[in-house]
């Protein structure tokens, strides 16, 4: 018998929040559902706590494949689901207990839909509630929002599984934004929405974002908005057919103008110097602010000053890097001494 949804799981070296997460399925108040997991490679307890799990669990299914990251373990996991309904779950993640049968009714009484997210819990590394954050509700608002960035929270989304096959899924060359290139593929011919109350809890924890990630993300976000753009005016998508991961070099591949750019480059600034002090690959954060300064004419001064020049300043001076530091402060002053000052002097 065909199940009504399918829960799609990837997971690596998931064990320290992985029995909670499960624990969390099981407690759904439906149960007309099969749970799809795939182990991407595991070395840690995963093999175990999954084959335990599973062999409690008759709804459920193991995958494992050679470690080849997400991106390849949710298409796997999407491929075998045999449900017209695949609900998303990270394995650190937790649903709420109402979570599949509030977005497979709502699905069913919009089949204009194509998928539906909801607003959602942050939680901390013992599962304590951090916050909760909105997401736009109702299909216009979703799709206006992500033309800025992501609008559907992916552990928190439920979709028409032939929606999923027919766009082609993730995309290896979207790494780390693979499911915003996939939303803003989807509303390419179809709609999105979000349940404004929160079904899902999401960790943040340390291992959530490293470095490496953090940089990738941000040019993938960027391409996947730039190839949005692209289909929207009627012309090719640039990453048709391509599997690496994007890299700084589709600003010379690719024809984007400076201020597209510039954009670009001072909105990594302000996420990776705001708050203050988050661990971040300096070459990277070095490099996007040289190149924002070369490209300044297109930024509204005081914003690329309070926003970038002089975050930048007191994190090098935190560094112990004095002439750097001194060195971009004289360019603030250059470039804005008023706003220089008032952000020196605390201002926002």
């Amino acid at each position: 018998m065909i199940p009504a949804v399918s829960v799609v799981m990837a997971v690596f070296n998931g064990a320290r929040f992985l029995p909670e997460t499960l624990a969390s399925l099981q407690a759904q108040d439906m149960g007309d559902f099969e749970i799809v997991i795939v182990d991407d490679g595991s070395t840690d307890d995963t093999p175990r706590i999954l084959a335990a799990f599973a062999q409690g669990e008759p709804r459920c299914r193991i995958l494992t494949q050679t470690n080849q990251g997400q991106v390849a373990a949710r298409n796997l996991g999407a491929r075998s689901a045999k449900a017209p309904l695949i609900a998303w779950l990270d394995a650190d993640d937790i649903a709420e207990p109402e979570r599949f049968s509030l977005q497979r009714a709502h699905l069913d009484a919009h089949p204009n839909l194509a998928a539906v997210g909801s607003s959602i819990r942050t939680i901390d590394e013992d599962s304590k509630v951090t916050a909760t954050v909105p997401y736009p509700a109702g299909p216009d608002k979703v799709a206006q929002a992500m033309r800025s960035g992501s609008a559907l929270a992916h552990s928190a989304v439920m979709m028409r599984r032939d929606i999923f096959l027919e766009i082609g899924g993730y995309r290896e060359a979207l790494l780390h934004a693979e499911d915003y290139d996939l939303w803003l593929r989807l509303l390419d011919g179809h709609s999105a929405d979000n349940l404004p109350c929160p079904l899902v809890r999401y960790r943040m924890h340390g291992g959530s974002l490293s470095f490496r990630r953090r940089r990738q993300q941000s040019l993938a976000a960027f391409a996947a908005r730039h190839c949005a753009a692209e289909r929207r005016a009627g012309r090719p998508d640039p990453l048709e057919g391509r599997r690496h991961p994007v890299g700084d070099e589709i600003f010379s591949e690719w024809t984007i103008g400076q201020a597209e750019e510039a954009a670009f480059r001072m909105e990594c600034l302000a996420a990776a110097l705001h708050p203050a002090g988050q661990p971040i690959e300096e070459a990277w954060l070095a490099d996007n602010l040289r190149r924002s300064w070369e490209l300044r004419r297109h930024l509204p001064r005081g914003r690329h000053v309070r926003r970038c020049l002089i975050p930048y300043v007191r994190r090098a001076w935190s560094l112990r890097r004095w002439t750097e530091s001194l060195g971009w402060l004289t360019r603030a002053f250059s470039r804005q001494p008023m706003a220089a000052s008032w952000r020196l002097l605390g201002g926002k």
